[in-house]
């Protein structure tokens, strides 16, 4: 659980692995044109890699597990993390301290940015709502919260491509999604038996998955909206 491995696609080959962390990694994203990484821990820390030679360019303490990462720019210079200490922080991969901090209302389990750049939506376990932010304004303009919702320590909030939508699974097996522009909650009939961790977009928006912590998947389209 402490190592990064990079597959390629074509052929599914291990590419390489990337040693360094001493506890289990919980989240990578790639940035810089996919040339460099960055993964965060359950150690406390972020590393920084050189996808290429697969070397570890820099360590940072983050001073708290780290659930999720998020790249604001491609070229690194502005990294968000989220922790179990509450706090989202802001890096430069340059710097070894974070340049800004926002406390949220509960323990981080995971972020994800607008396609525009302009928003980061995070879930917080201990409150069971998600934060949707300004990254211009540096704060939360909306909170989305409902009757059943509850997180878990490995919930993934996501947005829609366009960014008209964000949705979460519910440990009770619903799915939650809301529209960004009202800032409304769309139903949506509940179809899994076991919590929901995760639920990923289609690139084109007109569809989503969803998984459940007993293995199974469903497939939703706009017209199940």
């Amino acid at each position: 659980h402490s190592a990064v491995r990079i597959w390629q696609i074509a052929g599914g080959q291990i590419r390489s692995t990337l040693m360094g962390h001493d506890n289990k990694i919980l989240t990578v994203k790639f940035y810089n044109h996919s040339q460099r990484a960055v993964s965060g821990s359950h150690d406390r820390t972020l590393r920084l890699w050189d996808v290429r030679t697969s070397k570890n360019m820099r360590t940072i303490f983050a001073r708290s597990s780290c659930n999720d990462l998020a790249v604001l720019s491609d070229s690194g210079t502005s990294i968000v993390s989220g922790h179990f200490d509450k706090r989202l922080r802001f890096w430069d991969d340059r710097q070894d301290t974070s340049s800004y901090e926002m406390l949220m209302d509960g323990r981080i389990t995971s972020i994800d940015l607008s396609s525009c750049g302009k928003y980061l939506v995070c879930s917080c376990k201990d409150t069971s709502a998600i934060k949707f932010i300004d990254l211009k304004l540096n704060q939360a303009i909306a909170t989305f919260t409902a009757d059943g919702l509850r997180i878990g320590e490995q919930t993934r909030c996501s947005f829609s491509p366009d960014g008209q939508y964000v949705a979460v699974g519910s440990t009770d097996g619903h799915i939650y999604l809301w529209n960004t522009r009202t800032l409304k909650r769309e139903d949506i009939p509940k179809s899994h038996n076991s919590m929901v961790p995760a639920i990923r977009w289609h690139p084109f928006g007109q569809a989503f998955i969803s998984l459940e912590k007993s293995k199974r998947f469903f497939v939703w389209s706009n017209t199940d909206l």
